[in-house]
């Protein structure tokens, strides 16, 4: 897909990965509605996207509504007048053991990051098929591809968001419509920075530094670009800082 002059949404877009996707969709000639929890953050990233000379709104959008994130798909056509990229981005991580879980904290991690992809992805396929088509990002993690003892419940939704990627890629043929995913390695987020310096610096050790947003967002761009067969997963992983390599894996 050529990038110039499309219309994407983006979740999870007020901070870290999200806005980095939108502001590196946007230098490709995207217009972008930023939608986040975060109305503020959702804002500045809108804010920084029309310093870069495209067009962009700002969405309140809790993910696990599926109203709210109908609303911020409709928010592309009434805005922008079509639709063409949605990159299912919002998640969180739970930093609770599991067995120590009482409060439901792996309740709230499965309905972001696993049943919020499906939801975003089946409002985002039903809005494509009325018009020309288009790209869909779920962004899981290489914990999706490797087991995670420390957090077993996010390692298996993003498990989930991998093979419901692949599971989608008959609609590249039936609707035009690709469905792909991207799967970073330990980055550089507002979310990761919570766990303290240093946990951070415990995970660049085991895999041998820490992505920046900014590396992941690169993916995202090349998935939308390039001709990558549907259900594909790119992995992102870090080499020697912040030096990176990408795999396309069918």
């Amino acid at each position: 897909m050529e990038i110039d002059g499309k219309v994407a949404v983006v979740t999870g877009g007020g901070s870290g990965i999200g806005r980095a996707m939108c502001l590196a969709l946007a230098e490709h000639g995207a217009d972008i509605v930023a939608a986040d929890l975060n109305l503020a953050g959702a804002e500045q990233t809108a804010e920084a996207v029309r310093k870069l000379g495209r067009k962009a709104v700002a969405v309140q959008c809790d993910v696990t509504v599926p109203a709210q994130i109908g609303e911020a798909l409709a928010k592309a056509r009434s805005e922008f007048g079509r639709l063409d990229i949605v990159c299912n981005n919002a998640g969180i991580s739970n930093r609770t053991p599991l067995f120590e879980d009482e409060s439901g904290e792996w309740v709230k991690t499965v309905d972001i990051n696993l049943t919020a992809v499906i939801e975003g992805t089946r409002q985002a396929v039903r809005a494509m098929q009325e018009g020309r088509g288009g790209v869909i990002v779920n962004t899981a993690s290489m914990g999706g591809l490797l087991p995670m003892p420390g957090s077993p419940v996010y390692a298996a939704t993003k498990a989930g968001v991998v093979n419901f990627t692949r599971s989608l890629a008959y609609l590249a043929e039936e609707a035009n419509i690709r469905v792909n995913a991207v799967c970073p390695s330990f980055t550089d987020t507002p979310l990761v920075r919570e766990g303290g310096e240093d946990r951070m610096e415990e995970m660049a050790k085991q895999v041998g530094g820490i992505l920046q947003p900014e590396d992941v967002a690169q993916g995202v761009v090349d998935l939308v670009e390039d001709d990558s067969r549907a259900g594909a997963i790119m992995r992102v992983t870090v080499r020697g800082g912040r030096d990176y390599a990408k795999e396309i894996r069918p």
